[in-house]
This record gives structure tokens, sequence and C-alpha cells, in this order.
């Protein structure tokens, strides 16, 4: 497409739901938990095969309170 910018190709998202599978994939679903609810889009297959539901969503804050203690305990130097 001649003269479009990077902002044309991107679209805007009114949130996000992280869904995590036993076998440690994370399935990123765009769009707000009402969304996929008044859709009917419940259930959602892992690249496993296992079937991941809107309850096997993974809590943001725990995300990011395990992504800073990876970093907390790095020895110097190490």
């Amino acid at each position: 497409m001649e003269g479009s910018t990077e902002s044309d190709k991107s679209v805007e998202c009114s949130g996000r739901l992280i869904l995590e599978c036993g076998c440690s994939e994370r399935l990123i679903l765009l769009g707000l938990k009402e969304d996929w609810l008044s859709e009917q889009w419940t259930k959602f297959e892992c690249g496993c095969g296992q079937i991941l539901t809107l309850a096997d969503r993974l809590n943001e804050e725990v995300l990011e309170f395990r992504r800073l203690m990876r970093g907390a305990f790095k020895v110097p130097g190490g």
C-alpha cells in the first residue's frame, strides 16, 4: 500500500486476556472478557491440544510479580 503509515496498520485494543495452559504455553486474547462472552467464544485450543477456557486466565498482577522476582535474586557478576 503506497503512502501508508505504521498507524494505518495498527488496531486499537480494548484490553487483553492471557490464558495459561498446563504445558506452559500462553494464549493472548485481544478484547475484554465481556466481548468474548457476548460472542459465545468460551473455549480455545492450545497448541498442545488442551482446551482452555476463560477460567484459565492468568492473573497479570501475578505475572508481573513473577517477572520482578526473577530479576530480584540475580547474583552481581554472576
